[in-house]
């Protein structure tokens, strides 16, 4: 008995090994892909910042120093769209994609608050030639301003100020459908009153050739 059970011992599996794993090679191979990925990752941000300081006209030569940050002399209009049907392919361009486009720095934000968080940002009022610090402004400039406020009030919109993160031939495309879809509700509003014109007949012709009348509402 005793010897068939040694025999079994001897057959069977051997748990009593462990594997041994080499810690140099395996730390080698992480901190190789750590240094890749930290590749990647600075490589996007060098592209861009390389892209911001691009559009920076300061970087460009283009200016000597950055202007005191100004007021837009605009109004955002962010509901125009809302309601809207839009189709989007994947050959659409950016600045006619869902949402609010920077035509300054060639972006798209896909919702209102990350807009106006752009536009309001460092890099887009740096792309426009300004610095984040605002001028000071005296008791004459705020007089000089509210005088500047009356006489704009009752001023149309002139036809060249297009507002900000729209296109102007998405604006316009988009005017010329609605003065077509106003045209084809005047045609048809005047069919139907042709047509009701064409089937009144006078009520005393009616008795005259006797007949009641043919109910019309007419009296």
């Amino acid at each position: 008995m005793d010897k068939q059970l040694s025999k079994k011992g001897k057959s069977g599996v051997d748990n009593t090994f462990r594997r041994t794993w080499d810690k140099e090679d395996f730390a080698e191979k992480a901190a190789k892909r750590e240094k890749e990925e930290k590749d990647v990752e600075e490589s996007a941000l060098d592209a861009k910042k390389r892209r911001r300081l691009e559009r920076d006209p300061l970087h460009q030569g283009l200016i000597v120093e950055r202007a005191k940050l100004k007021p837009r002399g605009y109004q955002l209009d962010l509901s125009s769209r809302l309601g809207k049907t839009q189709v989007v392919t994947n050959s659409t361009p950016l600045n006619q994609q869902a949402g609010y486009y920077c035509n300054v720095c060639e972006c798209i934000l896909r919702d209102s608050q990350s807009y106006l968080d752009h536009i309001n940002g460092k890099y887009h009022n740096r792309a426009l030639g300004m610095s984040m610090t605002v001028e000071k402004s005296t008791a004459d400039d705020v007089r000089k301003k509210f005088e500047e406020l009356k006489k704009d009030k009752d001023q149309p919109m002139p036809v060249d100020s297009v507002l900000d993160g729209f296109d102007r031939k998405v604006l316009e495309a988009q005017e010329e459908e609605e003065r077509e879809r106003q045209r084809k509700k005047d045609r048809k509003r005047d069919r139907r009153q042709d047509e009701e014109e064409e089937y009144e007949v006078d009520d005393d012709m009616a008795l005259a050739l006797g007949f009641g009348g043919f109910g019309s509402s007419k009296r």
